[in-house]
């Protein structure tokens, strides 16, 4: 009886890793705001990225980058719209493989940032605090 919650446990977590092994980077927005939730993103591409989602603003959104066999590949997903979008692919696709593997680390991350968890890193940001 106890092999099932523990096989149930590990198919969860080989799913959640599954799910993350070719991303590169998750930036979760929400009103507005542009917040890296897990990986680097060179600081000139996330100025782009917050300037897209702030004007006229994005209420919930998405934006994940994954690895390709010919580099990387840019999908966003809530109200982010396709014009948007295609805005933001440009940008990506200006910044080689090696530029996103040397950008900074995240500074200070949170719980939420270290686990990857963006209610929690939203929850716990501490960047728009006064």
């Amino acid at each position: 009886m106890l092999t099932l919650p523990v096989v149930a446990v590990v198919v969860v977590v080989g799913v959640w890793w599954l799910s993350r092994v070719g991303e590169l980077f998750y930036i979760s927005v929400r009103d507005g705001k542009a917040l890296v939730v897990r990986g680097r993103v060179p600081v000139s591409m996330l100025q782009e990225f917050k300037e897209t989602v702030a004007n006229p603003m994005v209420k919930r959104g998405r934006i994940r980058a994954f690895k390709t066999e010919s580099g990387g590949q840019l999908a966003c997903t809530g109200d982010i719209d396709d014009g948007r979008e295609q805005r933001m692919r440009n940008t990506f696709m200006l910044y080689p493989a090696s530029q996103l593997r040397h950008a900074p680390a995240i500074q200070q991350p949170t719980l939420g940032q270290l686990s990857g968890i963006a209610w929690l890193a939203w929850m716990l940001d501490r960047s728009n605090q006064g």
